[in-house]
C-alpha cells in the first residue's frame, strides 16, 4: 500500500468541495415554477382523454385508438418530467399525509360504481391533477421560504 503526501491545499479544497456538496444536498432549492401545473395538466389529460376514449363507441375504433395514442403519451411525459425534476436529493420532502395522496382515488372509485371505467378515469384525471398542483404549489412554497 502507498501512502500518498497530499498537499494542505489540495485537502482543503477537497474538504469545501464535499462541504458545498453536503449543503447542496441539504437544500437542493425550489420547484421550478412551471412544474407544478405542467406535471398536473400532463397528469390530469392523460388519464381525462383515457376516460374519452372509453366512452367512445365500438365502432369508433381509430379515434379512440389516436385518444389512448395521445393519453399514453401524455402520462409518459409525465413521468420524464417528474423524474427530471423530483429525482435529485432533498427535492420533495416526504408528505406528512401519505393519504392526501389516495384522495383522488377514492373519487374515482366512487365514480367508478355508478360510471364504470370512463367515471373513473375522468375522475382520476381531474382530481388527481388537481392533487399535484396543490401538493406541488405547496412544496415550491415551502422550498422558497426555506
Amino acid at each position: 500500500m502507498t501512502v500518498r503526501d497530499i498537499a494542505p491545499e489540495g485537502a482543503l479544497a477537497s474538504l469545501r468541495t464535499a462541504a458545498r456538496a453536503r449543503a447542496a444536498a441539504r437544500h437542493p432549492g425550489p420547484l421550478p415554477p412551471w412544474y407544478p401545473a405542467t406535471a398536473a395538466a400532463l397528469f390530469g389529460a392523460g388519464f381525462v382523454l383515457l376516460g374519452v376514449a372509453v366512452l367512445l363507441p365500438e365502432r369508433l375504433w381509430l379515434p379512440a385508438a389516436t385518444l389512448q395514442l395521445a393519453a399514453a403519451l401524455l402520462l409518459v411525459g409525465h413521468v420524464a418530467v417528474g423524474r427530471r425534476v423530483e429525482h435529485r436529493p432533498g427535492i420533495v420532502p416526504a408528505v406528512p399525509f401519505p393519504a392526501v395522496h389516495l384522495l383522488p382515488l377514492l373519487a374515482a372509485g366512487a365514480f367508478a360504481l355508478p360510471f364504470g371505467w370512463a367515471g373513473f378515469l375522468l375522475t382520476l384525471g381531474v382530481t388527481g391533477g388537481l392533487a399535484h398542483v396543490l401538493l406541488l404549489r405547496r412544496e415550491r412554497a415551502r422550498a422558497v421560504a426555506a
